[in-house]
């Protein structure tokens, strides 16, 4: 005979059994909407890049395995040790950097940053685009949405990147070893800076700002290239350089001048003014608008700031205004790439819905990104 507390124990089982049931069971049915929304995502972003690229092979498949961990979450590989996946000593990789800290070592995006990134690979489908989190180890479906949406795109490789193990063999290995860029007072801000110039030096390819907008394959503009800021500097944010000859000559030009004179306490200390500096003295030049090709000995050229910098500031606002919105859309016709200029910018807020420039541009090239993220943009 079944006693009374016996009977109160097998319902409390019971009761425990049917709530652990009931969660798997939704879970799964998030799981297999995301699957299904993924493979919607996936066909209309084909339809869509090819559509938009006609003049351009399609993507190569290149088998992207992100391991489902025990702990819920898909690792990020490290690009040092899938070195294969990368055109190596080629001009066709394209590198963004994410040295953000995450809680929980979790990789996010915004819906901007995002958008950068689908850009990049639609306007380039026989490039490979690299986003390098420094300091995440995966993600998950469930809060990096703005992650997902570049999931379908064949060319987009997410990975995680060591400092220390990029660094190494380069002239910054003792500098990354010693702890320096862990004590910087910008950690952020010149982790990124350095890691953008190991990328181009180690590859070579182009490296990009996540606070841009390709609208153009990069094949148009010639190999070795940076931009003028109009400012007197030469921009970071645009750096395009050969693995070898001149290219990888100014990259380590970079790399060692970073060595010598690294200084963390100062925000674009080694971002352009290193880059300007050194470019001054390679080309013997010392106003950026200046540095042509032919001043800079035939093989590399800084571009005028309006290539990339349609909207100066003070006018940066513009991309949010809905009355500058036939202005904006007027300047970018025919160019390859926008800056958006996120540092000023980030806190203006819009809907995905609006009618300001940065929407109308976000439709035409990036538009996975678009559909993927809430109201806000």
């Amino acid at each position: 005979m079944v006693s009374k507390e016996q009977k109160i124990f097998i319902g409390f089982v019971t009761l425990a059994i049917l709530v652990l049931f009931i969660r798997h069971e939704l879970i799964q049915s998030k799981l297999v909407t995301l699957e299904i929304r993924l493979h919607t995502l996936h066909a209309a972003s084909i339809d869509s890049m090819q559509a938009t690229v006609k003049r351009y092979p399609p993507p190569k498949v290149v088998p992207k395995v992100y391991e489902l961990q025990q702990d819920g979450f898909y690792r990020l590989p490290d690009v040092q040790e899938n070195e294969a996946e990368l055109q190596y000593k080629s001009e066709m990789n394209i590198f963004f950097v994410v040295s953000t800290i995450f809680q929980a070592g979790l990789a996010k995006l915004t819906p901007r940053q995002s958008c950068a990134i689908e850009s990049a690979a639609r306007a380039n489908p026989s490039w490979k685009v690299f986003v390098l989190f420094v300091a995440a180890r995966g993600f998950s479906f469930f809060n990096s949405s703005d992650i997902v949406s570049l999931l379908p795109l064949e060319n987009v490789y997410l990975r995680s990147a060591n400092m220390s193990a990029i660094a190494y063999g380069t002239p910054l290995e003792e500098l990354v070893a010693a702890g320096t860029l862990n004590n910087a007072s910008y950690v952020v801000e010149n982790t990124s800076d350095l890691l953008r110039l190991l990328a181009v030096y180690k590859y070579g390819g182009t490296y990009l700002d996540t606070d841009v907008v390709v609208m153009k394959s990069f094949n148009e503009l010639p190999l070795n290239y940076m931009v003028s800021s109009g400012d007197g500097y030469v921009a970071n944010g645009f750096i395009n350089l050969q693995a070898t000859g001149v290219g990888h000559e100014i990259a380590e030009l970079f790399l060692r001048d970073a060595a010598q004179t690294f200084n963390g306490d100062r925000w674009a200390a080694n971002g352009p003014s290193l880059v300007t500096r050194v470019l001054q003295k390679f080309c013997n030049i010392t106003e950026p608008w200046y540095m042509t090709r032919e001043k800079c000995g035939g093989q590399f050229v800084v571009l005028p700031p309006e290539q990339f910098f349609q909207v100066y500031y003070p006018q940066h606002g513009w991309f949010f205004e809905e009355e500058h919105t036939e202005e904006v859309m007027e300047r970018m016709k025919g160019r390859i790439l926008t800056h958006v200029w996120n540092r000023m910018t980030s806190d203006i807020k819009i809907r995905k819905d609006s009618k300001v420039a940065y929407i109308e541009l976000a439709k035409q090239y990036c538009p996975n990104v678009l559909k993927f993220c809430d109201t806000a943009f």
